[in-house]
């Protein structure tokens, strides 16, 4: 495999000034790349106001990558991808809150950048000053890396600095992306990174487990729960995250989701041949030669879905012959075993068909049951657009906070996963007198996988998990402010509606199927031969069977 770059202003007088700077990657290392190819300036200047006119102190900005890390010989075809990813156009987040303020969509917005695409009225003004400083097109302007980083490009997750840096000392590029790269963005929202990690976001401090509560950098409240089981192995997000679901396919719109459990679990993993790697695929292997495995028959394991490389994972054999699947951490380096997917009872019964893996082993997920969102003309807010002050403040209160199991309803493709409370809210729209109420689910997964999975109980004889409502939650200080906590009413004809138009609650005749499973786990433990084929057992009962 040949890693290929085009060599661009060697020769250039920076390091007659800057000759002390160390902590490049061998791969960025201005002795050989120059520092103009990516901080731009005149490199063939000898005095320091003329050097430094054009500087571009943040390289990797979406502003200038056409310049830096686009240009012809460096990373062009990966900047072309990142620019129709989900991370850079939020093309997603802006078509959902749009509906939900029930406005028009604008026609052939996709070739604008964000701040082209935002008005200041509505959704836009909401999207502005509480949502897009997430977005990759985000400026950044301070050096340093801290937990509420946000945005700046490609540097967002490619730049780590030294924890305790030298004055002489420079953030060095990489791609060991580690997770304090994700949190600034995904500890909001799903709160995935949180999650993770097994913090809940919570209103109060329960005064009898005082030591399961803490403070993040921001000041939001956290309590201590469950972590994921990946994350207490060691595992960072790219160990599972592949570049194509974070960095784009160049198709926008495209679903970011390439990775799924089985990829890795399952007993035959998927593989391709080293001559099918893409360009990019053999970049990286030759970025991480101690994390690139290929079998004997000069195959790499891939994902299902796309067959993106995933080239630290293999089998392997132990000195004592026993077959091994082994993962070697992107970041860390350290070598997990996998445990396989079992076939069993639980995973192979009749209408378990459907159910995606955080349908039972989610342990919990965060969700939010009140939610009031209204416009104050008469105060400013921080447009994260114009980086200052605007008139105009968007409020936003909560109540109704919990972590617990989520309920379960039907994604896009089908499939049976967990749903939390997306858009369970009461919009005051500026200019308009009446309330606008919304009771929407989004499916949600909620990275808090356990071992064990939810018990029998916690989905055949429970209203929670098939998202009934079974009472209504008010505001403390706003008892006017009422939403219901769940989803359907109990018996309700329609699904119920989620912040993905395809997706929905269970429907009624899956509830009643459901919940004729239960009738019978009273008597019937989990390991009975009934289930095997419920509905054919159950086909033969006499009509004065108990619960029947």
């Amino acid at each position: 495999m040949i890693l290929g770059f085009q060599v661009i202003h060697a020769e250039e007088g920076c390091l007659g000034c800057h000759q002390e700077r160390k902590g490049f990657s061998i791969f960025h290392d201005p002795r050989q790349l120059g520092c103009s190819s990516c901080h731009l300036g005149n490199p063939e200047a000898s005095e320091e106001n003329l050097a430094h006119r054009g500087l571009e102190a943040f390289p990797g900005r979406m502003g200038s990558l056409d310049q830096t890390c686009g240009r012809s010989g460096c990373h062009e075809a990966q900047v072309l991808r990142v620019r129709f990813s989900v991370m850079h156009t939020v093309d997603g987040m802006l078509e959902t809150t749009r509906r939900i303020f029930g406005e028009e969509q604008p026609i052939d917005q996709h070739h604008l950048e964000l701040s082209k695409k935002l008005d200041q009225s509505g959704a836009d003004s909401y999207l502005r000053k509480l949502c897009v400083s997430c977005h990759l097109g985000n400026e950044k302007r301070k050096h340093g890396q801290s937990l509420k980083a946000r945005g700046g490009g490609c540097v967002a997750c490619h730049l780590e600095y030294p924890q305790k840096p030298e004055k002489t000392e420079h953030p060095r590029l990489t791609v060991e992306v580690d997770n304090l790269r994700c949190f600034g963005c995904h500890s909001r929202s799903g709160r995935i990174s949180l999650n993770y990690l097994g913090l809940a976001e919570v209103e109060e401090v329960d005064p009898e487990r005082i030591q399961d509560f803490g403070r993040l950098p921001d000041r939001r409240l956290v309590e201590r729960k469950a972590a994921d089981l990946h994350s207490l192995a060691g595992m960072a997000c790219i160990d599972c995250h592949t570049s194509r679901e974070l960095m784009g396919n160049g198709i926008r719109d495209e679903s970011g989701i390439d990775i799924q459990c089985l990829d890795c679990h399952r007993a035959e993993l998927a593989k391709k041949p080293l001559n099918r790697l893409t360009p990019e695929e053999n970049l990286y292997a030759a970025l991480q030669p101690g994390r690139f495995f290929y079998s004997d028959s000069a195959e790499v394991t891939v994902t299902r879905r796309h067959g993106s490389a995933l080239y630290h994972v293999r089998e392997s054999v132990s000195p004592l012959g026993k077959k091994r699947r082994l993962l070697t951490g992107k970041v860390s380096g350290k070598e997990l075993e996998i445990p396989l997917f079992k076939q069993g009872l639980h995973h192979n019964l009749n209408g378990h068909e459907r159910l995606t893996c955080d349908s039972c082993h989610a342990a919990w997920a965060p969700q939010c049951y009140g939610c009031h969102i209204r416009y104050d003309a008469n105060q400013k807010q921080w447009d994260h657009l114009l980086d200052r002050k605007t008139p105009g403040r968007w409020i936003e209160s909560r109540w109704a906070v919990e972590a617990s199991l989520p309920a379960l309803g039907v994604d896009e493709s089908g499939r049976i996963t967990t749903f939390v409370p997306g858009m369970n809210l009461i919009l005051e729209k500026p200019g308009i007198n009446e309330k606008v109420r919304h009771q929407l689910f989004s499916a949600l997964s909620p990275h808090t996988a356990r071992l064990d999975g939810r018990s029998c109980n916690g989905c055949h004889q429970s209203d929670s998990a098939l998202g009934i409502i079974h009472e209504h939650v008010t505001h403390p200080d706003h008892p006017e402010w009422i939403l219901p906590r769940g989803w359907i009413d109990e018996g309700q004809k329609t699904p119920g509606a989620s912040s993905h138009p395809e997706a929905r609650s269970l429907n009624v005749y899956e509830i009643q199927k459901i919940r004729r499973v239960g009738d019978c786990l009273s008597c019937h433990a989990k390991e009975d031969v009934i289930y095997q084929d419920f509905k054919s057992w159950r086909s033969t009962l006499p009509v004065n069977h108990p619960s029947y």
